[in-house]
C-alpha cells in the first residue's frame, strides 16, 4: 500500500485540508486499470485523518485501519483507494493564528469540505470517477445525504455508493436522547458509595437542564459561531449545533440518496439507534436508492469493534482507549467487503 499525504482547498478557500490517500501498490499487468475510491467522512468532534482525537490524546484508529484493509488487505485485483483527511482546525488542516477554527466550523462547512474531498479523488488519474463511494461514520453517516446533494450541485459525477456506519437514519437530537438514557442507566447500575454519589449528582432533570442551558447559549442573540462555557475552559461549536438541529435527516435521505447503500449499526451501540438498519425500515428510509442493504451485528459498538459485555458511557474515554487498540470488527469488514465485491466489481 502506498500512503501519500495530499491536500486540497477547503470549500471556502481559506485553508488547505490535509489528509492521506491510500493507494494499492500498482501492478504492472493492471497499470492502466482505474480504481474505485472511498472517501471517509468522520464522526463528530476534532477528528483527524486516522480517526483519532489528538486534542484528547485518543487513538481510535478507525480510518487508518479501514484504509489499510481496503487498499492492502483485500485481494489485489479488488483493492480500493481510500481518502481520509483532517477536519478543519485539526491535525495539519489549520489556519495560522486561528485557535478556534474547529469550533467555528458549522455542519455545512463539514459537508462542503467533504465535497472538495470528492472533487480531489474525482480528478486523480488512478481513480474511476464513476465508482466513488462515501463512508460516513456517526455524524459522517448522518450528513451523507446532503453531501450527495452538494456533489451533484457541484457538477461532479453522482456518488456511486454510500456506506453508513453507526448513524443511518439518526439525528443529533435522537442520538443525544439515547445517550442521556444510557448515562442514567449506567448510574443506576453503579454500586456502593460511587453509585450513591452518582445518583445524587446525575439525574434526568439535571441532564435536561444542562442541555437546555447549552441550547440557550447556542441560540443566543447574534448567532455566534462558537461559545465558551465554564469560565472559558469548554468551547462548543454553536453554528454546528444550530445547523444540525435544523437539518431534516429523514427528508434528506428520501430525496437525495439515489445510489447504492450499505447501512450498518451494531446492537451494542449506545450512542445511536440501530432500528433504522432493520431491512424493512432501511428500504423505506431511502426509497430512491439504487439498492439498499442493512445489518445490525449483535456485538458491534459505536467504535466499530465488538464487545461481549454491556456497553456504557460513564467510562467512555477508557472504553475508547481500549477499543482503539483492537482491530476493526471482522463481521463489519466482511459485510463491507462482500458489498464492495458485488457493487464495485460485479462479483
Amino acid at each position: 500500500m502506498n500512503v501519500k499525504e495530499v491536500s486540497f482547498p477547503s470549500a471556502d478557500g481559506t485553508l488547505q485540508i490535509y489528509g492521506d490517500l491510500s493507494l494499492p501498490e500498482q501492478q504492472e499487468q493492471s497499470s492502466d486499470e482505474l480504481l474505485p475510491a472511498i472517501v471517509i467522512v468522520n464522526g463528530s468532534g476534532p477528528i483527524d485523518r486516522n480517526g483519532d482525537i489528538p486534542q484528547m490524546k485518543l487513538k481510535l484508529n478507525t480510518s487508518n485501519q479501514f484504509a489499510k484493509h481496503m487498499a492492502e488487505e483485500r485481494p489485489k485485483d479488488r483493492a480500493i483507494a481510500v481518502l481520509s483527511y483532517d477536519k478543519r482546525g485539526v491535525g495539519k488542516s489549520k489556519k495560522k493564528g486561528d485557535k478556534n477554527l474547529f469550533y467555528r466550523t458549522g455542519m455545512m462547512d463539514i459537508v462542503l469540505d467533504a465535497v472538495e474531498a470528492v472533487r480531489y479523488v474525482f480528478a486523480h488519474p488512478r481513480i474511476d470517477k464513476s465508482k466513488i463511494v462515501l463512508m460516513g461514520h456517526s455524524e459522517g453517516a448522518i450528513i451523507m445525504p446532503i453531501i450527495c446533494r452538494e456533489v451533484k450541485k457541484a457538477g461532479l459525477t453522482d456518488i456511486f455508493g454510500c456506506i453508513f456506519y453507526a448513524g443511518f437514519g439518526e439525528t443529533l437530537g435522537k442520538a443525544l436522547e439515547l445517550q442521556r438514557e444510557t448515562i442514567l442507566a449506567d448510574v443506576q447500575m453503579e454500586k456502593g458509595v460511587k453509585g450513591f454519589i452518582l445518583r445524587s449528582a446525575v439525574t434526568e432533570d439535571k441532564l435536561v437542564k444542562q442541555y437546555e442551558s447549552l441550547m440557550k447559549k447556542v441560540h443566543a442573540e447574534g448567532d455566534p459561531d462558537f461559545i465558551s462555557m465554564q469560565c472559558g475552559l469548554v468551547k462548543q461549536p454553536a453554528k454546528w449545533w444550530r445547523e444540525h438541529m435544523a437539518y431534516d435527516v429523514e427528508g434528506a435521505l428520501k430525496e437525495y440518496i439515489t445510489c447504492h447503500c450499505l447501512a450498518i449499526t451494531g446492537q451494542k451501540d449506545v450512542q445511536v439507534h440501530n432500528e433504522a438498519c432493520s431491512p424493512d425500515k432501511a428500504a423505506a428510509m431511502v426509497p430512491l436508492a439504487a439498492s439498499v442493504e442493512s445489518h445490525r451485528p449483535i456485538n458491534l459498538t459505536h467504535s466499530l469493534r465488538s464487545s461481549d459485555g454491556r456497553e456504557g458511557l460513564l467510562n467512555i474515554k477508557s472504553n475508547f482507549v481500549r477499543m482503539g487498540k483492537l482491530p476493526l470488527d471482522a463481521e463489519l469488514l466482511s459485510i463491507t467487503d462482500d458489498w464492495c465485491d458485488r457493487r464495485l466489481f460485479g462479483l
